[in-house]
Order: structure tokens, then sequence, then C-alpha cells
């Protein structure tokens, strides 16, 4: 139930909600566990969409560095409310939201020494922001975060963005609906999310076919390779919504799940139904050909977790 929940919210912050400019940023800085007052580095990726003058929706990847006896990463799907866009100068905001996160936790009790625990908690943000009349901003931003069961934490980053104008957002702007079918190869390591995180090359065969004007489906093959943890192999199907940047480029998220054979798994289950949760950002050379970068983080109910990126080349019929 909570994976279900979790697909649905954060493909929601994904939805083409207007028809202005998008944003991508990237943040960097410091984390305080508010509890034991420990301190380690932050580091955040987001995905904003303006609704009107005074409002926007944002998706962001926040890994949240390294405290003792953690690892711990997520996503936060926010709303804002902010001072007027404008072409040049600064904005504020303000944002709130869930957060989705993945906590890698050392125990005497688990296989191996750690966990793989999942959970929901809050996230509320205040954020400042200059704009330069290049498209270009930089930005600030504190954020504090609630998750249940969890330590909180206070954030602090700072970093740059840019914003995206020009084209309508619809995946197919540019293209015939026949020539959207693709196969695409891709391959890049694993990592699975223990402590020592132990790493493997991957090999993916995904078919993707649009369903509508920002929507996708794919079909894919993986083999995630082996590791002394996890030998894991199998078929995913997702969702999913997908923003155009500019002419070539797109981005998108897909969530869906992974019935897959692990050939290490202790507990003899051998095949399990995971879930999948991916990000992906597309390079369209022309009409047949398209480079992929993709993000994707394994779900598992059996501590092994896994991020799989991948780089690909496609080819679209």
């Amino acid at each position: 139930m909570r994976l279900r929940l979790a697909a649905l919210t954060l493909l929601a912050a994904t939805l083409p909600l207007s028809a202005q400019a998008q944003d991508l940023s990237g943040m960097a800085g410091a984390l305080k566990v508010n509890a034991s007052n420990e301190r380690t580095f932050v580091a955040a990726i987001s995905y904003t969409q303006p609704v009107g003058n005074y409002n926007a929706m944002s998706l962001s990847y926040i890994n949240e560095g390294h405290p003792e006896d953690h690892h711990r990463d997520g996503m936060a799907g926010q709303v804002w409310l902010r001072t007027k866009n404008v072409e040049q100068g600064l904005m504020l905001g303000a944002g709130v939201g869930r957060y989705f996160f993945f906590d890698t936790a050392k125990t005497d009790d688990a296989p191996h020494n750690f966990d793989n625990d999942h959970g929901w908690g809050s996230i509320f943000s205040l954020q400042a922001r200059w704009q330069f009349d290049n498209r270009w901003y930089a930005q600030a931003q504190v954020n504090r975060i609630l998750p249940n069961g969890k330590d909180a934490t206070t954030h602090l980053l700072v970093g740059a963005g840019y914003r995206y104008d020009g084209v309508p957002g619809a995946k197919l702007h540019l293209q015939n609906w026949a020539h959207d079918d693709t196969f695409t190869m891709s391959t890049g390591q694993t990592i699975i999310n223990s402590f020592r995180s132990e790493t493997s090359r991957p090999f993916t065969l995904e078919y993707r076919r649009a369903a509508g004007k920002y929507v996708d489906w794919t079909a894919t093959v993986v083999d995630e390779g082996s590791t002394d943890l996890a030998h894991r192999r199998g078929a995913a199907a997702q969702l999913w919504l997908v923003r155009s940047l500019n002419e070539k480029v797109e981005f998108g998220m897909g969530a869906g799940p992974y019935l897959a054979w692990d050939g290490r798994d202790i507990q003899g289950h051998g095949t399990r139904l995971t879930g999948l949760l991916s990000a992906a950002s597309r390079y369209h050379f022309n009409r047949r050909w398209v480079a992929q970068v993709a993000w994707n983080r394994v779900i598992t109910d059996y501590h092994r977790d896994a991020d799989v990126i991948l780089v690909g080349v496609g080819r679209k019929f």
C-alpha cells in the first residue's frame, strides 16, 4: 500500500499544470540531525512547475548524507506560495509537502547488519531565488524534514537552476505518434543500498510507447548484475509522466511493479514482486535515435533495495 501511495504522489507532482516555464535546479549544503546535533552533507535536485504567478509545485530528490548508522534519501512533492514571478530579480517562497524516504539503517538483527526502511514524513521549506536575465538563477533554501519514526533533520542548501521556456511542454510537440515507439538498450552500474554499497554491471532492454501527450508506458527486461548480496533479474512495467524541457530534451518520472528473481535471496523466496521508481532524461538526436540517462530505485520488502543507474541508446520506429 505504501508503494502505491508513493508512486501516485510522485507521479502527480509532474502533471501538466500549466503552459508556463518549468525549471530544474541543483543544490548542496549542510544537514543537522536535530536530536543528536550531528552534522553531515545534503544534496538535492528539483523540478518545479509554476501554477499562475504566485504558486508552484515541485518534485525533489534529496540525499541526506551519512549520519552515524544511517544513509537516508527520498523524494519530496511540495506545493509553494511565492512572491510574483519576475523576469529578473528576487523571488521568495514557502513550501510544504510530503517526503517518502529510504533509510539504510545499521542494526545487529538483520542479515548483513542493515535494514532498508521505507516511510513517510513531512517537509517544510523556505526559499530565496535571484533570477538573472539569461534564464539562470541562484537559489538558497532551508528544509525541515519530520519523518515518521525517524530523527528530524534541518538542511541549509545553496545552488543554481535553469528556467526552460519556449515549448508547450507536451512530449510529442515535435513527434508524430507513429514515430514514438522506442527500443532502448542500456548499461551502467547497480549499487546495493547497504553500508558497503556493493556494485555490479546491469543490462536492460526497454520498450517504450506513447500513451498520450504527457504519458508513456514501458516494459523492461532487467538484469541487475551479481554481488554477494543480490543476483537479481526480471521484468518491470511502468507508467510515466513526461515533460519536454526544450525541443530536444524530455524529463520524466515512472513507477510500477517489478517481478524479479534473486539468486541470493537467503529467505528462499526466489521470485518476488518488488517496486521500481525511476527518473529519466531523453535527448532526441532526430526522429529515429534517442539517448537516455536513467536513475532507478528498486524498492524491496526483504532489505535488498538498489539503485540502478543507466545510460543507453534507443531506436524509434
